[in-house]
């Protein structure tokens, strides 16, 4: 992909539209980590694991000194060719570790975490979103995370903040979003649902978050974490 495709990717992350099924999550995830990254003070060394887009890298504007990625696929924008299981980097290297979905790829969840406490300095933060209730996207998945899996996999921290970033009605929409638009292979149709039930859909899940009728999150489809060392 070229460097303008890759930005592409990234701003339809950062700004999903309601045509796509995962708006929802998307939007709650840069919402929470605009709060988060709001109260962190700038000239920050940052590493996004997994950054072959880096899709919140504009959330930091004004705060880097410097912007390193990671990942298992070589880019325009990847800085190392490498796995948040084995950092090559020295420790206490960075201010800020960005690690979006990628904890459901590897093996050893545990040891990554141990990884990126390494190589984070005192107090530095850890951003994550990983899947809870969500359909596998790829073979290479490994894992989805529940609360009490996300505090054994980072008991390495000091502290640890978990939010879902959607409760269980907007997961449950959510998911049914992600069923029609995965089932519907006759593209005419596809298209239909894509500009019609796709986007009402999330409209109804967006109202229904806004609403807050409850605080059930078992069928959550991510959570956003930060976790202090």
């Amino acid at each position: 992909m070229t460097r303008d495709e890759l930005l592409h990717v990234a701003h339809d992350r950062l700004y999903p539209a309601v045509t796509n099924p995962n708006y929802l999550v998307l939007r709650s995830r840069r919402l929470i980590f605009t709060q988060w990254l709001s109260m962190m003070e700038g000239n920050l060394a940052v590493l996004d694991v997994g950054g072959r887009y880096q899709p919140y890298r504009p959330l930091l504007h004004g705060k880097i000194k410097n912007y390193l990625a990671l990942d298992v696929q070589p880019t325009e924008l990847v800085s190392v060719v490498g796995t948040g299981e084995a950092v090559p980097f020295q420790e206490e290297s960075f201010d800020l570790v960005i690690a979006t979905g990628v904890f459901e790829y590897f093996y050893r969840p545990h040891n990554a975490a141990n990884e990126l406490h390494r190589v984070l300095k005192s107090g530095g933060k850890l951003l994550m979103s990983v899947a809870s209730v969500a359909p596998r996207f790829v073979d290479e998945e490994c894992w989805r995370y529940t609360p009490r899996a996300l505090q054994s996999v980072l008991s390495s921290f000091s502290q640890v903040s978990i939010v879902p970033e959607v409760f269980s009605p907007g997961g449950l929409l959510r998911l049914v979003n992600l069923g029609l638009h995965d089932f519907l292979k006759v593209r005419p149709l596809k298209f239909s649902y894509s500009i019609t039930v796709c986007p009402v859909l999330n409209w109804l899940g967006r109202a229904l978050e806004g609403a807050k009728l409850t605080k059930n999150d078992q069928w959550t489809g991510n959570y956003s974490v930060m976790a202090t060392k």
